[in-house]
């Protein structure tokens, strides 16, 4: 069941798991207990102050309208303690919607990224599997380039050896010489 939390200064939504459950958090429960505790403190400390007050009757109307001003300042005091009290949550809402939004961004922005960086790594993998083609290739050529320039080798050591046996042969038949 969703509900409120019950902390004035939280009030978010939450999944309860109980029927009692009243805050989102145990710390929002401190913080609740905290901020009640420090309020009736605040209030038994300005009631006390104002009833021992209130036993000595103000002796003149000037103290009257002293008095009366020091209450209305009191509860003007804790009025605008409890709206900025308000105020805070109001805030911290409006900030968790931009922390919310922040993060999506964050996320495409990732994903974005993410994105280009896998197609980097393709065209990477592929440039490198081009340049082993290519190596390969370039070694069979060269070997056999090697067989040729082998094979032209051993048939101009047989030409040489031609020509040597027709300058003999030539030479015993009585033939001109070249």
């Amino acid at each position: 069941m969703v509900k409120p939390c019950e902390n004035e200064e939280c009030g978010k939504p939450f999944i309860a798991k109980r029927r009692d459950t009243r805050f989102c958090s145990a710390s929002c429960r401190a913080r609740a207990h905290t901020l009640k505790n420090r309020r009736e403190h605040l209030l038994a400390r300005s009631g006390a102050g104002a009833g021992g007050d209130r036993v000595v009757a103000p002796t003149t109307p000037a103290a009257a309208r002293l008095e009366r001003r020091v209450r209305g300042v009191e509860t003007a005091l804790e009025a605008a303690r409890v709206e900025a009290v308000r105020g805070l949550g109001e805030l911290a809402a409006e900030l968790r919607v931009g922390r919310d939004q922040a993060a999506e961004t964050v996320a495409e922005l990732a994903a974005r990224f993410d994105a280009e960086v896998a197609a980097q790594a393709k065209r990477a993998r592929a440039a490198a599997t081009e340049g082993r083609r290519r190596d390969v290739r370039i070694r069979e050529i060269e070997a056999q380039l090697l067989r040729v320039t082998t094979l032209l080798a051993a048939l101009e050591q047989r030409l040489a050896a031609m020509e040597q046996a027709v300058v003999v042969a030539t030479a015993r038949l009585g033939g001109p010489r070249r």
